[in-house]
């Protein structure tokens, strides 16, 4: 069989690590997340893993982005980027793989056998399983969510130029409102038949 690579995108607290280690320990293929790329970066870069890890959560202002047409990024941010970009890249190369963020979707974006899946939810359903379920004990608000929600989405916008979470960059938006298990189902499904051969 041909490798395959499915991307999660996600808002937090969608459940997407969540989902993406399940649908990868079903289809019986590798698992990444954010933690796996934060330390293969530190180690393709020299970098320690907060400092790759602070470069990859900060925040980029739509300021920002619109300065970036007319001078360089934070040299150390796009090297941090590029080292990123490789590291999938290699990934992708040893074998088939579930990957949740990183801006993969974008990253393998010209390889065959890709689905690109976005999961998304109401803001009550992300707080409850971000307290309950992450056991986040920080104060958590409508508003810090929503923050959260701009943070991911400035920083997808500096490194991509696309939108994310829009519907066109992906193949499949799913609402984890319906329950992990379910969304896991169909994901499996959906894989087991575009890759696996299965009707």
């Amino acid at each position: 069989m041909s490798k395959y690579y499915i991307t999660i995108g996600r808002q937090p607290g969608c459940g997407g690590r969540l989902v993406g280690k399940d649908l990868a320990d079903r289809l019986g293929i590798a698992y990444y997340d954010k933690d796996n790329i934060i330390a293969l970066v530190a180690e393709d870069t020299g970098l320690d893993p907060e400092t790759v890890a602070g470069l990859m959560d900060r925040k980029t202002s739509s300021l920002l982005y619109e300065m970036a047409t007319m001078a360089q990024m934070n040299p150390l941010e796009e090297q941090v980027f590029l080292s990123k970009t490789r590291v999938i890249n290699d990934l992708a190369d040893q074998g088939s793989m579930v990957i949740v963020g990183s801006c993969a979707d974008y990253i393998l974006r010209d390889r065959e056998n890709l689905l690109k899946v976005f999961l998304y939810g109401t803001p009550e359903k992300r707080m409850e399983r971000i307290v309950n379920v992450y056991k986040d004990t920080d104060r958590l608000t409508p508003q810090k969510l929503k923050n959260m929600d701009k943070q991911r989405a400035d920083y997808y916008r500096f490194f991509t130029s696309y939108k994310w979470g829009d519907w066109s960059n992906y193949d499949l938006l799913m609402n984890t409102d319906l329950g992990l298990d379910p969304v896991t189902d169909m994901l499996e499904h959906i894989a087991k038949v575009r890759f696996g051969g299965e009707q």
